[in-house]
């Protein structure tokens, strides 16, 4: 059976939008039909994507990733059958865009296909969709979306914390920086033509402010234009596998940054292998989805080089070495980890110890970050005042 989405007229004459599934187009207006409805529109979901592809972007939000695997843990633990737990849960979906995702979903599930390739057909997070698919092929479905809305749930609250901390200091720099643009713009230039008819010498400093404001008038629009062809130079650089590996190479090797991020990426990796290693996916394969968590480049080249290492019959712990890039607390654990037999507990150990030494080292940097933005800003306003306060001072002298 397939499923058709429809637009209809019902017999109080408003309109009615729904879906239905039938053996054919024709079954379906006909079951429409009995319904007392007037179809004005029907199509498969299967040609509604597609026709909307170009129109909307693909996939899930994070947070509703991690609804749908907590409720499809929950429904197939309860023993009802995938399609219908796949329905439950696209009728449960807010957003328009997120039920047409899991309605498509279903549909591709209902014809005889994975859950893994669905997902992935509509854009779902590559690792997720891999972990779902190690799920199906080991039968264990229930517990690794259980385990994997855990580790998106542990993602989303590190980048909330990260946001709500950032958030304070960012206001403060962007009220900061627009102060001082329409001082420069707007207020300067007219104290300027003051000071042109008093005639006399200018301090230092206000003949730098004015300067500055002469500046942004004439060049203002360039300077935004270089600033957003900038950005987008940037972004497309980004595509480019060998400029982002160069990137990510000065980021792990930045002071007080690469440590903070080593730590992240290895908690990602941690929380992933040994979710997967416990339930039951043999190892490379473990590996293999695990180093896609890995956000840099060099930090992945590692978990690729220990994956090999893992393959040729040698060591986790060792293979990870490699770079010098994972931090040697972690190999050590890990290695112990190996010799007790307890590899995915100890990386899951492992996981959490970082990530809450991440969330400490990341509030220590934006607690001393907070003050300094504020005396900068405060600094620069004060410079900007006292740029123009200096020669009013100095007209005040000569007419007294």
């Amino acid at each position: 059976m397939s499923l058709f989405t429809y637009e209809a007229i019902n017999a109080k004459g408003r309109r009615e939008k729904g879906e239905v599934e039938a053996d054919s187009e024709r079954t379906a207006r006909q079951l429409l039909k009995s319904r007392q409805l007037i179809v004005r529109q029907l199509s498969s979901v299967g040609e509604s994507s597609k026709e909307g592809s170009s129109q909307r972007s693909k996939g899930l939000k994070g947070s509703e990733t991690t609804t749908f695997l907590q409720q499809l843990s929950t429904l197939t633990s309860a023993g009802m059958p995938l399609v219908e737990a796949l329905g439950s849960i696209a009728e449960g979906m807010e957003r328009r865009q997120a039920r047409h995702v899991m309605t498509a979903v279903r549909q591709q599930v209902l014809e005889g296909g994975s859950l893994a390739n669905a997902l992935v057909a509509q854009g779902v997070e590559e690792v997720v969709c891999n972990m779902v698919a190690a799920g199906e092929e080991t039968g264990q479905l229930e517990a690794v979306a259980s385990r994997l809305a855990e580790l998106l749930e542990h993602r989303q609250q590190l980048g909330q914390e990260l946001l709500s901390a950032t958030l304070y200091p960012a206001i403060i720099l962007g009220f900061g920086l627009l102060v001082m643009l329409f001082l420069l713009a707007v207020v300067v230039p007219q104290i300027v033509t003051v000071f042109e008819r008093t005639g006399g010498n200018l301090p230092e400093l206000t003949k730098i402010v004015i300067g500055l404001s002469s500046f942004l008038r004439d060049y203002g629009l360039l300077l935004l234009v270089a600033v957003i062809l900038g950005i987008f130079a940037y972004m497309t650089a980004m595509r480019h596998e060998s400029i982002r590996y160069r990137r990510d190479i000065l980021l792990l090797q930045m002071p007080g940054i690469s440590s903070l991020l080593a730590k992240v990426e290895t908690a990602r990796f941690g929380h992933t292998l040994g979710m997967l290693l416990s339930g039951g996916v043999p190892a490379l394969s473990a590996m293999h989805i695990a180093n896609q968590s890995f956000t840099l480049l060099p930090m992945r080249k590692v978990g690729e080089f220990a994956r090999e290492q893992l393959r040729e019959g040698g060591s986790l712990a060792e293979g990870l070495r490699f770079g010098g890039w994972m931090p040697h607390m972690a190999i050590r654990l890990i290695a112990v980890g190996e010799q007790s037999g307890t590899l995915d507990a100890m990386l899951i150990k492992v996981a959490e110890s970082y990530e809450k030494e991440a969330s400490r080292n990341m509030k220590r940097m934006l607690t001393i970050l907070e003050p300094s933005l504020v005396l900068f800003m405060a600094g620069m306003v004060g410079a900007l005042a006292l740029a123009i306060l200096l020669p009013i001072v100095e007209m005040n002298e000569l007419v007294r």
